[in-house]
């Protein structure tokens, strides 16, 4: 501890410090103080190193020297910025940015123990809290900065309203950051209270510098409701406690004080523990704290204050409570192992320990040795841990108003607490036992309502000045009893003084001089005289005595070495203070010239003991070396006084500074005579900065300088003048005038610049003209002799003329330029008009323009030029002789104005046009909403005044691919501006114009779009709420592939062809212009991948030299040269028949074979170009001539799907429930699934067993462990692949309630299966399930998904369920072979023409007692049981399927007249029986008349003998009983006879049989069905592909963590990681969902409906590959449905997996939050232990190759894993184990 004379607060107050007052002659040394340019202080930090200040402030930082002097200063902000943006902040992305105030979060040392500081860490509240280094030596240099941050680097809280407290830690030699961060409600979420931060970049994680990324923190569900509020971060033995306010969650709600704490070491949080503070009184929010000491114990000071009702609002009651540090971690080391061994309960069975921050884990039951073991806890160990029981403690110190600081010093044993309140005062108090404490003094350090900070190292800090003053301030106690009474450590009474005064300022005795110290004991008083003044001791009414050459203060009488000064009470001579020795005076000069020999003379008295003994030396202090110079004495014997001269010498300095002032003192040998403060010598030079002779002579008199008359003139001291001195100095001269004109107003101001320019003022106040016109300098702007400002004058007439200047009315400058007044005119303006808005550029035409300007002017160099529309300023760009160009602001009102130029004083007006303010342009309407990148569509805008805009542009802001690359990838620190490209709008009228899309680069992230009209800007999605869109480049390929540049052969009458790709992203035909030479090639059609235009009859000429024209096609701003195109005609016919006939003559036979085998490759390649065109003919024909039918179709269908629609908007969709929903995609097709099963154990066992599993649970959540398992039983030959898929739903349930630790592990297999992958062909990685995290990836897409399921994606994926089905039930359906007239599948299309009609039943409905009437729909042809399903689809409409009753179990009745009652069904004994064959029975069969009477009845026990089944799956029924009596059924068609056929054969024979022609007939059909359910299609496709809504959070996390596994792995295959994504999300969940609609709502699938889905999902899983999708006569039927649309699904996908790619990445936050909320969600709906027994089984099975993994291990061995998993087989079947 230093000593308490030298223990110092810095104090930072609004006003001057007031210091208490204090009795004249006992005030200590004043307080030092810096006023800090007004700036709010937020931090101060001491450096205990350098004992440098460092002060954190809004906007600056400040580094100051211990006595507070500023060392360097840097700014901070303010900076554009909005807490509702990230950065880096763009004004046109971010419009409500403005210009905010940086304040200081956070200020701290970036150290290593043991060595010195590295560099200061500074945290502002602007850019979402981003933090920077800087240099400790100066702290405007910056060290670190990133321009570009991603998420995970937001620190501070960005609200100034809100804490942030952080502490610097070394582990393991790296230097981590934690930090504690309040709630804001704006910015970005999910930023958890707690974060660990690195400080340096991490290469191996991708981390920059101050990144939480795969490190710990503490993650909570609802951050806004705990609302923290921290006040303290401190690190203390091996750990780091965090000290805030919070809502207690658990509790009452009420807010609370805690204190957590956690491991240095501990990365992951595992050992986070929090204990609530107690403060008797009811305070309850925490102000500030410290750690201290008392009694050499370490003791947490925490100033609480009341809270306001049950708000985190203090009221002005505050009270200090102590509490110790071993208390403190025994509490929390109590609620750390009741959590860990006995599930949080006491022994009376109470909570006392929970799972806090709704989190999903809980207290367990582990071994009690497990604290011992993990003292920082473990992946298996539970966290975050709160205790229920709070550590009390009794307020030791109540205050009003309210304390904002506290820090703590030790003295002498006792503890010094130090407060500061809100008003500004500073209370030091004695602190005894814990609950006592007493004030030892208060001062005022402000008399403003200012709150002071105090901090640890001793500093507190206010609001506008740091100030330094002394802690012990004893003198204010002028008597013993007071001092006593008081108690200040700091303080003693000095019994020699008779004074109350700090330990240091008393004169030392072996034991210290305290009031218990008789007065009359003689010590020996020894102190150096810098601590005391020498003149206190002989003045004190004490006997203390004063030995000079000694330098000692004593109470003897004598001296060792003599001279002794007695006590001014003492009647011996010499006494008193004036008999001290000292030089008090210069005889001398205090001006001493350099460069001259100069002799001092130095004054003293009472200095004859020091005669004859030692050498006098006079000693100066020059740049801080030393110069001793001989002295010698002179005493006067009149006045007593001594007269010491210095040697001559040559004074001389370096700096280029005219004075320099040397402290000078005497020297008696080795020992310095004291001399007064004041006593300095004023060294000068003459030549510096007086460059003239004016200069020189305004130098004042005594100094002697002169200007000399040299060859070199100069100004010089006058003894060094040899060549004689000037008396007069020359004429001025006038180097400089500017401006060269002027109005004849006048009023601007003239500058002259020369030399010998006066020499004072009042030399030239009454001699400057201009052009013979008197101007008047200004006295503020006049520099002796260089510079003469004036103010012109009028004039008359336009004049012209030198500028004079007459100093002192005689001699007169005249220079070399020539002024002029001018008149300058103005003539008109271009354009008149402009928006309200401003902005416009307006040029104004006239003459002497640049009257008062410089000739070359820069619109940031113009004075004393204004432009005014009436009253508002027009802003000067740029400005001519004969033009000005200015931009006009903003009007609130419209109407014409007039124009007004003031040049100075003068004013111009254009009376004869005015400027018009119109309304602002409109904008209505902006079609396309799409262009390439390489820009050019015409983009046709309506709307309203676009014409009183002169240049309307067409802007876009982009963002480059290596930019949008580096922010998803978080490596760069470099910002890079988003480049903005324009493009002026044309044709530009009133009503409308037309703009091109600039041109942006490829692939670029569109930042913004918009038009802009002056300042008048519209965003294009606020035109019609959808983006522009941006799309690739297309690719038009040579008309000549094969031999680029040689021109093809054209016949006349054709069209020429053109392949490319991607031609109709972003362009129609009709904005395509192709030119073939100087003709037109008129384009007849453009699709997506092919162009054809029908060039002229005759030959075009080329446009180049060359002799063939050449085809170029121009789509927008982008052109493609083709190649060139060669005519055939007449005499090219003949060229062949000439070669074939000189060929047959003289060929040989090879080259003849040769030619024929050529012809017949290019004609079939011909041939099947023709064949895909001719294909894509056929189908467009067949799809215009379903057209009406299609329409017709759809037309009824939305009529139906309208009543479904209302369904739909309230609880219409039968969803599943998520339990039912999970175990259909866990375990599909599996009957009595664990979900649905209960532990089926005996009593006796149910509790070990039960027990055992909790234990198998913590095993699982090792991560070691779990990998250990999983890899183990993979590696077995006979854990199959079912075995694979149903383990990994088991871990998937076990694991429900810690989904981000499930996610953690999924990401560790996956990353070994990658690596398994990339040695072998990485493109088939995850196309199957053979894996079990390939499972479990598939199950946690399912659980991630469900919400996006119900949603957004449920709705249409409904819709088009019902649409299918309403579609399929429309037409026949065969019941034996599924096969329907109306479907997508050809295979399952009912080929054969049946005839048949639509009847209406009246089916009889009860509700409640009565009978309503239901008209129901069905068809002839229907089988009983159908016409039973669909009755009950209409009655039972929007219900779930498994809530009504089965169609087996009623019976329909057709009923006519009273008595007449028939029970119909499939079969009966009217069945009709052919041979082998018997037909079920139909609504036709019992002629069953339309609008007949129906009922549904329950099935009488008599009929239940007729057992079905399902022939063609479970949902076709077939009668049993007839094929075992060798009937075969049928119902519309009879099945193939020849059923011995093999499957590959029957397949192949229909292929050849589909392969002769394409059906039309049917294929109408297929096409009929397609059209009608296209718009259902396309709803689902979008609702699962766009990027319109954010896509789900799990899909953007899992698509960058497959991003980060190819960059990892060097794969730059685009391809590669497109059919990764494709293969995690579309081909695993979505094509699933789609096939299975039953897996998400509760419905039936039929066959005929199933056949359907399975179509749409191929062409889903088409549209997903990369590989081009091209077709053929031969290819299936499903695919060429499809065939136009699959390159538009792929476009969908391509930019679903882009837009991903692009977007900001930095969701792994949110994803975690999103998975906590799901733990907690769900976790209940899984049953766990079901789940743990069956993985216990496996473990069973495979026990002794999973123990001998586990101790192969050293990390397991070490962890015990083995013994663990040993343990749980002993419990669960009392297995024999080696424990």
């Amino acid at each position: 501890m230093p000593a308490p004379a030298s223990l110092l607060l810095l104090l930072a107050i609004l006003w001057w410090p007031l210091v208490l007052p204090l009795a004249p002659g006992h005030l200590q040394s004043p307080p030092t103080f810096i006023t800090l340019n007004g700036s709010h202080l937020n931090h101060l930090l001491l450096d205990t190193h350098s004992s440098h200040i460092y002060v954190g402030a809004v906007n600056v930082l400040y580094h100051l020297s211990p006595d507070l002097q500023l060392l360097s200063w840097g700014k901070t902000g303010p900076k554009l910025d909005s807490p509702d943006c990230l950065p880096p902040i763009d004004p046109t992305d971010c419009t409500q940015a403005e210009t905010t105030d940086n304040t200081n979060k956070l200020l701290l040392l970036e150290e290593i123990k043991g060595g010195d500081p590295l560099s200061l860490i500074v945290c502002g509240t602007v850019l979402q809290g981003i933090c920077e280094k800087r240099s400790l030596e100066n702290v405007s240099q910056v060290l670190y900065k990133t321009d570009n941050p991603v998420d995970t680097q937001y620190v501070a809280a960005n609200n100034p309203r809100v804490s942030t407290v952080g502490v610097v830690v070394e582990q393991k030699g790296v230097l981590l950051m934690l930090v504690g961060r309040g709630y804001t409600s704006k910015g970005p979420g999910g930023i958890p209270p707690i974060t660990m931060r690195r400080l340096t970049p991490v290469a191996r994680y991708s981390a920059p510098a101050f990144s939480h990324e795969e490190l710990g923190k503490l993650v909570v569900g609802s951050y806004s409701e705990y609302n923290n509020h921290f006040v303290k971060a401190f690190h203390h033995n091996n750990y780091v406690y965090f000290v805030f306010s919070r809502r207690d969650m658990w509790g009452k709600r009420e807010y609370r004080t805690y204190v957590s704490r956690l491991c240095v070491g501990d990365p992951n949080f595992y050992s986070y523990v929090e204990v609530p503070l107690s403060c008797g009184g009811g305070y309850n929010l925490a102000q500030a704290a410290v750690l201290g000491y008392h009694r050499e114990q370490p003791t947490l000071f925490v100033a609480m204050a009341m809270g306001q009702a049950s708000t985190p609002t203090p009221t002005d009651r505050t009270a200090l409570c102590v509490y110790k540090v071993e208390e403190l971690d025994k509490a929390l080391h109590g609620a750390q192992l009741l959590c860990y061994t006995q599930e949080g309960k006491d022994a009376n069975n109470k909570e006392k320990a929970y799972i806090e921050y709704e989190v999903s884990s809980s207290c367990l039951k582990l071994p009690q040795d497990s604290l011992n073991e993990y003292p920082c806890g473990g992946e298996h160990t539970p966290s975050p841990i709160a205790s229920a029981i709070a550590l009390e403690a009794t307020p030791a110190f109540t205050w009003t108003p309210p304390i904002t600081a506290v820090t703590t010093a030790t003295e002498v044993g006792h503890t010094i607490v130090l407060l500061g309140d809100k008003n500004g005062r500073l209370h030091k108090i004695v602190f005894t036992l814990f609950a006592h404490a007493k004030v030892a003094s208060s001062c005022i350090l402000s008399v403003s309502n200012s709150r002071t900070v105090l901090r640890a190292s001793d500093l507190c800090v206010c609001v506008f000045q740091v100030t330094k003053l002394h802690v012990a301030q004893c003198e204010k106690h002028l008597d013993c009893h007071t001092c006593l009474s008081n108690r200040d450590p700091y303080c003693g009474w000095c019994s020699l003084e008779g004074r109350y005064l700090s330990s240091p300022d008393c004169c030392y005795t072996p034991t210290p001089a305290l009031s218990t110290l008789p007065s009359h004991q003689a010590a020996p008083l020894v102190l150096h005289k810098h601590l005391i003044i020498w003149k206190s001791f002989t003045y004190s009414m004490w006997p203390c005595h004063w030995c000079v050459k000694d330098e000692l203060c004593t109470h003897d009488k004598s001296c060792p070495r003599q001279h002794v000064i007695y006590n001014s009470r003492e009647l011996s001579l010499p006494r008193g203070p004036d008999s001290c020795p000292c030089v008090w005076a210069l005889q001398s000069s205090p001006l001493v010239p350099v460069g001259f020999d100069s002799e001092l003379s130095l004054q003293g008295k009472n200095l004859d003991i020091f005669e004859d003994e030692e050498d006098y030396a006079c000693v100066l202090v020059i740049e801080g070396q030393e110069l001793r110079l001989p002295a010698t004495l002179d005493r006067s014997k009149e006045t007593g006084t001594h007269v010491f001269k210095c040697a001559a010498h040559q004074f001389r300095y370096s700096g280029k500074q005219f004075e320099y002032s040397a402290p000078v003192y005497l020297q008696w040998g080795t020992q310095r005579i004291d001399s007064a403060p004041h006593l300095r010598l004023q060294l000068y030079d003459c030549s510096v900065g007086q460059s003239d002779c004016s200069q020189c002579r305004a130098v004042a008199g005594n100094y002697g300088c002169v200007w000399c008359a040299d060859e070199t003139p100069g100004c010089v001291y006058n003894q060094s003048c040899t060549s004689g001195t000037m008396d007069t100095c020359p004429p001025p001269l006038i180097t400089e005038v500017e401006p060269l004109t002027g109005p004849l107003e006048g009023g601007i101001l003239l500058t002259i610049q020369g030399s010998n320019l006066g020499q004072s003022f009042q030399d030239i106040q009454a001699g400057v003209t201009v052009a013979g016109v008197t101007c008047r300098p200004l006295p503020e702007a006049y520099r002796i002799s260089t510079s003469i400002v004036c103010e012109l004058q009028a004039s008359a007439n336009a004049t012209a003329g030198p500028v004079v200047i007459t100093v002192r009315g005689s001699e007169k400058g005249e220079s070399q330029q020539t002024f002029s007044y001018q008149n300058p005119q103005l003539s008109r303006i271009v354009p008149e008009k402009g928006p309200l808005a401003g902005g416009t550029m307006l040029t104004l035409h006239g003459s002497q323009l640049l009257t008062g300007q410089r000739t070359e002017q820069s619109s940031d160099q113009i004075a004393g030029l204004q432009t005014f529309l009436g009253s508002k300023p027009c802003r000067i760009n740029e400005v001519s002789d004969t033009r000005l160009i200015c931009r006009t602001s903003h009007s609130n009102q419209t109407g014409r104005v007039p124009v007004k130029v003031v040049f100075g004083k003068a004013e111009r007006i254009l009376d004869s046009v005015l400027f018009s303010y119109m309304e602002d342009p409109v904008i209505t309407d902006a079609t396309p909403t799409e262009s390439f990148y390489g820009g050019g569509r015409l983009i046709y805008v309506t709307g309203q005044n676009l014409n009183v805009v002169q240049q309307p542009k067409m802007s876009v802001s982009n963002e480059p691919r290596e930019r949008s690359e580096v922010r998803r990838r978080r490596y760069t620190h470099v910002s890079v501006r988003s480049p903005l490209v324009t493009e002026l709008c044309t044709n530009v009228t009133s009503e409308r114009m037309i703009c091109k899309s600039p041109m942006v680069e490829p692939k670029s992230r569109i930042v913004r779009v918009w038009f802009e009209m002056d300042n008048v800007h519209i965003d294009f999605h606020t035109i019609k709420n959808k983006l522009f869109t941006y799309h690739p480049n297309p690719d038009l390929f040579q008309l000549n592939s094969e031999s680029r540049g040689t021109p093809i052969r054209f016949k006349p009458g054709g069209v020429l062809a053109v392949e490319g790709k991607g031609l109709t992203l972003a362009m129609n035909r009709d904005e395509v212009v192709a030119q073939l030479g100087d003709k037109e090639c008129v384009i007849k059609t453009l699709d997506n991948t092919h162009l054809y235009c029908e060039p002229p009859e005759e030959q075009p000429l080329a446009l180049d030299d060359s002799d063939l024209p050449k085809l170029k096609v121009l789509m927008g701003s982008l052109a493609f040269d083709l190649g060139p195109v060669q005519y055939d005609n007449d005499l090219h016919s003949l060229v062949p028949l000439a070669a074939q006939i000189g060929l047959a003559a003289g060929a040989a036979v090879v080259v003849l074979i040769v030619l024929v085998i050529i012809l017949m490759y290019r004609r079939k390649s011909k041939q099947a170009l023709r064949d895909y065109k001719k294909v894509l003919v056929q189908l467009e024909t067949l799809e215009i001539n379903v057209g009406d039918q299609c329409r017709k179709e759809f037309t009824d269908l939305m009529t139906e799907m309208m009543d479904l629609s209302s369904d739909v908007g309230g609880p219409g969709i039968p969803f599943l429930d998520y339990r039912t929903y999970a175990e259909r995609v866990f375990f599909p097709g599996q009957k009595g699934a664990p979900l649905s099963q209960n532990l089926d154990l005996p009593d006796s066992r149910r509790q070990t067993v039960e027990q055992g599993l909790g234990q198998l649970n913590n095993l699982l959540n090792n991560r070691l462990f779990l990998i250990r398992f999983i890899h183990t039983l993979e590696v077995q030959q006979s854990f199959s692949q079912r075995d694979r898929g149903y383990v990994a739903s088991l871990l998937t349930m076990a694991l429900h309630d810690k989904l981000e630790y499930f996610t953690d592990v999924m990401k560790t297999l996956l990353g070994d299966l990658v690596q398994q992958y990339v040695t072998k062909n990485p493109k088939l990685m995850l196309r199957r399930t053979e894996t079990v995290v390939e499972k479990m990836l598939t199950n946690w897409m399912s659980i991630c998904l469900y919400s996006f399921l119900k949603e957004v994606a449920g709705e249409p994926l409904y819709k088009l369920y019902r649409a299918i089905k309403y579609q399929v039930d429309k037409g026949p359906v065969d019941a034996v072979t599924g096969k329907a007239k109306r479907t997508l599948n050809d295979s399952h299309l009912l080929r054969e023409d049946i005839e048949y009609c639509s009847v209406t039943l009246t089916v009889l409905v009860k509700s409640g007692v009565e009978v309503q009437p239901c008209p129901v729909k069905v068809l002839d042809t229907d089988t009983i049981t159908q016409v039973k399903d669909k009755i009950l689809d209409q009655i039972y409409k929007g219900a779930a399927f498994s809530q009504r009753p089965a169609a087996d179990s009623l019976d329909l009745e057709w009923r006519s007249g009273q008595a007449g009652h028939l029970t119909l069904s499939d079969d009966d004994v009217t069945a009709i029986i052919q041979g082998r064959w018997k037909r079920i029975n139909t609504l036709q069969h019992y002629k069953v008349p339309d609008g007949a009477t129906v009922a549904l009845i329950p099935r009488s026990q008599s009929s239940l003998g007729v057992n079905q089944f399902y022939q063609t799956g479970e949902k076709t029924p077939m009668l049993e009983g007839e094929e075992e009596e060798g009937l075969r059924l049928w119902h519309l068609v009879k099945p193939s006879e020849d059923p011995e056929i093999p499957k590959h054969r029957k397949s192949s024979m229909r292929e050849r049989e589909r392969a002769k022609a394409i059906p039309e007939i049917y294929l109408t059909r297929l096409l009929s069905m397609k059209g009608t359910l296209q718009k259902f299609v396309d709803d689902v496709f979008v609702a699962i592909l766009s990027t319109k809504w954010p896509p789900p959070i799990a899909v953007r996390f899992f698509f960058d963590f497959l991003d980060d596994m190819a960059e990892k792995h060097g794969i730059d295959d685009p391809e590669t990681v497109h059919i990764w994504k494709t293969n995690s999300l579309p081909l695993r969940f979505w094509v699933n969902i789609l096939k299975n609609p039953q897996f998400v709502f509760d419905v039936q699938v039929t066959d005929s409906v199933d056949a359907v889905l399975s179509v749409i999902a191929q062409t889903f899983i088409d549209s997903c590959t990369t590989s081009e999708h091209k077709v053929g006569r031969d290819s299936p039927v499903n695919k060429l449905l499809y065939a136009r649309e699959i390159p538009r699904y792929k476009q969908l996908v391509e930019r679903y997996y882009s837009d991903i790619h692009n977007a900001v990445s930095g969701c792994y936050q949110e994803m975690n939050s999103t998975l906590t909320e799901l733990s907690g969600s769900f976790a209940s709906e899984m049953n766990n232990l079901v789940a743990l027994h069956e993985l216990y089984k496996y473990i069973n099975k495979y026990y002794d190759q999973i123990i001998m993994s586990l101790e192969e291990d050293a990390a397991g061995q070490k962890m015990q894993l083995a013994y663990r998993l040993q343990q749980v087989a002993a419990l669960v079947e009392n297995k024999v184990t080696d424990l």
